[in-house]
């Protein structure tokens, strides 16, 4: 593939070749900035779904608004739910009538019984009227609170403090409990945490030399104060509070060999937002690595593509992992493609085919 790039015959290729910059690779140490995209989360996002069928009525939020919890957001027609509140209620006092009847007759017998002009079986039969009148009474009281249930479920009200976000219905629209998309969502955004993948050996850093240690609860942090998680907003902005270490997944995914990462930011400005993206920065001192020149670096798919200068001067074209410094003009080295002395071409690699004669 890389001796299939360009054209013309070698001699022509070789005698329009310009005087390429050669480099020699030596271990250095650089200071690192890992960066690595994040999908931001809140503490607690909820998706609010309503518990009734009918049509909505009101809605009564702003997205984005802070709201409390417990305060209402949409009302649904309740006029079927208010009708049977109704006819609980008159329920219910049609039964507390039948109790107080049943209980004054049950009174009656009783001292009737005790003066003997009535028989036990009168007596005990009243008692047992009495006492079913009183269970109905209790059945009613319980309809009667299903149905003001009911109806409360008509207003719908945020189950968490937070911001409100989203409003994908209008009023008018028929919603109920087995909708796909929620009503909205409101998130607990005081503390948003920032969740993404790591290669391997980014993992390996964390673990060996950043003090996680894996524990029946998960990994966790033994020397949170090595890790100064940082983040970079869309922009460019930095966030102003740096990130603590939250939790670390156990496990490589063996399609891409990451491990995902959760770092929690405080977000007490509420700058951050559920569903927002930016740019979780890992700070890493690297001892003794190889560094290349960005100018001398070739993508190719996920990878880079680097020219090596072989023993007879020509070019051989390496593929390698590489990781970004925090200059933004030099890559790390992230493999063994390449070793200690190797010469490389430092620029111009567009221009250079497989084998062509360097020096």
């Amino acid at each position: 593939m890389l001796s299939s790039c360009g054209g013309g015959s070698a001699s022509t290729q070789k005698s329009e070749l310009p005087n390429y910059e050669i480099i020699t690779l030596n271990p250095v140490d650089r200071t690192v900035n890992y960066s690595f995209p994040a999908i931001l989360k809140g503490a607690n996002d909820v998706e609010v779904f309503p518990q009734v069928t009918g049509r909505i009525t009101e809605i009564l939020y702003t997205t984005g608004a802070l709201v409390k919890k417990g305060q209402p957001l949409v009302k649904i027609e309740s006029t079927q739910q208010r009708m049977e509140v109704n006819t609980q209620k008159a329920n219910v006092q049609a039964a507390e009538s039948v109790v107080a009847s049943a209980k004054l007759k049950y009174e009656s017998q009783k001292k009737l019984f005790e003066k003997q002009i009535v028989s036990s079986f009168v007596m005990n039969t009243a008692e047992n009227d009495y006492k079913t009148a009183q269970a109905q009474l209790a059945q009613a009281k319980a309809q009667l609170i299903i149905a003001e249930t009911e109806l409360n479920r008509c207003t719908v009200v945020s189950p968490i403090a937070g911001i409100v976000s989203g409003k994908p219905y209008k009023v008018g629209a028929l919603v109920g409990p087995s909708i796909i998309t929620p009503l909205t969502t409101v998130s607990d955004q005081t503390t948003i945490f920032a969740t993404f993948s790591v290669p391997e050996t980014i993992y390996t850093q964390l673990i060996e030399e950043k003090g996680l240690v894996n524990t029946s609860n998960g990994f966790k942090a033994t020397n949170t104060q090595a890790i100064n998680f940082s983040l970079m907003l869309k922009g460019g902005k930095m966030f102003e509070h740096k990130g603590s270490f939250s939790n670390l997944s156990g496990i490589l995914d063996s399609a891409t060999g990451t491990a995902s990462l959760e770092i929690t930011f405080p977000n007490p400005e509420g700058i951050l937002h559920s569903g927002n993206t930016a740019n979780v920065i890992i700070p890493y001192d690297a001892q003794g690595v190889l560094v290349l020149p960005q100018t001398a670096c070739k993508k190719l798919q996920d990878k880079y593509l680097v020219y090596k200068v072989d023993a007879n001067g020509l070019a051989v074209g390496v593929v390698v992992d590489v990781y970004p410094t925090n200059d933004g003009k030099e890559y790390i080295i992230g493999d063994e493609s390449l070793k200690p002395g190797d010469e490389i071409l430092a620029s111009g690699v567009s221009r250079v085919l497989e084998g062509q004669k360097i020096k």
